[in-house]
């Protein structure tokens, strides 16, 4: 610990920290799991959205055999730099141009909407490409809203995403492949939701066995996503074992680990937690009885947008201190609002003072911009694991 303390004090920051040895482990927690609850044949997807940093992106490919699962042609290309197209999973619903050289090029292409769809049917039927293909799957809708009510991010607005399964969307789509003489291999499920529950989870396992079941599918692989807890402190939360018991208990009603891999596409529960934000006191000044703190960084930084909750940290300054009523740690930019905690009778934090806050890996990278300031540097450690 006082090791790694003082690496920490000697950055360059505002920075980003990433441990590959804590990647690796989170990784572990997830893949043990499931892979006893499904005989071994599970695959996993590097989720770029998530962090798009090449040395996660890496490891996650290099050392643990991972796919790298992007959702963009940005993402797309950021993968091809690093891992062969087979090794590619392409979501999302802005594939644009990269639709048909995906699915002549290897991976696996889960088609998101009916437009996806028809046009790749029509390259098929017109010889654009040919009808051997990569991986096709289809990522499904259905109102899980109505079996888990409350519980998922659109609610009842209904989610943007996938085909439709309610209003026949879906079997179009299945027929309309079928007909160009394209196999569908998988089905793709990822839900956003707001509780990431056990109940979600059996919910859209239980929806994969019966559109197999429904339309006769032959699946080589269901994709179940993301959207699971891990390393973060949530009290009352699912464990991974938990998650594996309920997904794979509700696939194993209709297909078998023999014949079907399960894929995995986890962010946040294997990423937030191998990264630390790492911020240095600039500046304090009294104000009406109030310490205010400025910090080299910005909450924007492991807060893209600024919500109410409190960072986890750790302060580095020596102990010998006064005590302070109040204080309140900013950001350096002009809003206001930018501001990271506000502490009550804690120790006096003093210019030079180093902060790290704690699970900055997930969704916070990926939205830096150059508003004010330049993205953080970022180290990375146990690169020799």
């Amino acid at each position: 610990m006082e090791k790694e303390r003082k690496y920490q004090q000697s950055y360059v920051t505002p920075c980003y920290e990433i441990n590959l040895e804590q990647f690796h482990e989170n990784c572990d927690a997830v893949m043990q799991p499931f892979e006893k609850a499904w005989d071994g044949n599970v695959a996993y997807g590097y989720s770029v959205k998530t962090n798009h940093h090449e040395a996660l992106m890496r490891y996650a490919a290099d050392h643990l055999g991972w796919y790298i699962e992007t959702v963009s042609v940005k993402e797309y290309e950021q993968a091809r730099q690093l891992v062969p197209a087979e090794r590619i999973i392409f979501n999302g619903p802005c594939k644009q141009e990269r639709l048909l050289t995906v699915y002549e090029q290897g991976g696996i292409l889960n088609l998101d909407n009916p437009t996806e769809v028809e046009q790749l049917c029509e390259a098929v039927r017109n010889g654009a490409v040919p009808s051997e293909h990569t991986q096709v799957g289809l990522r499904i809708n259905f109102d899980l809203e109505a079996q888990c009510p409350d519980e998922t991010t659109a609610g009842t607005e209904v989610s943007r995403f996938g085909i439709c399964y309610e209003n026949g969307d879906l079997k179009r789509a299945i027929d309309q492949l079928g007909e160009a003489g394209i196999a569908i291999d998988g089905i793709h499920l990822h839900t956003s939701t707001k509780t990431r529950s056990t109940r979600v989870f059996a919910a859209l396992a239980g929806m994969a066995v019966k559109i197999r079941k429904e339309y006769g599918l032959s699946l080589s692989y269901v994709d179940m996503g993301g959207g699971y807890f891990g390393g973060q402190k949530v009290t009352g939360k699912p464990t991974m074992e938990e998650y594996a018991a309920c997904i794979c208990g509700e696939l194993r009603k209709g297909f078998s680990p023999e014949k079907t891999t399960l894929i995995l596409e986890p962010g946040a529960s294997v990423i937030a937690t191998c990264v630390n934000y790492i911020s240095r006191v600039i500046g304090t000044r009294d104000v009406r009885g109030v310490r205010a703190v400025t910090l080299d960084g910005s909450l924007l930084h492991i807060n893209p947008f600024m919500s109410s909750r409190i960072p986890s940290y750790e302060w580095l300054g020596d102990g010998d201190r006064q005590m302070e009523e109040v204080q309140i740690v900013s950001g350096c930019t002009c809003m206001e609002n930018d501001r990271f905690l506000k502490l009550i009778e804690k120790k006096r934090i003093e210019t030079g003072d180093v902060f790290v806050f704690h699970y900055a890996g997930a969704y916070t990278m990926a939205f830096n911009s150059e508003f004010i300031l330049q993205p953080p540097r970022v180290y990375v450690v146990n690169e020799d694991r």
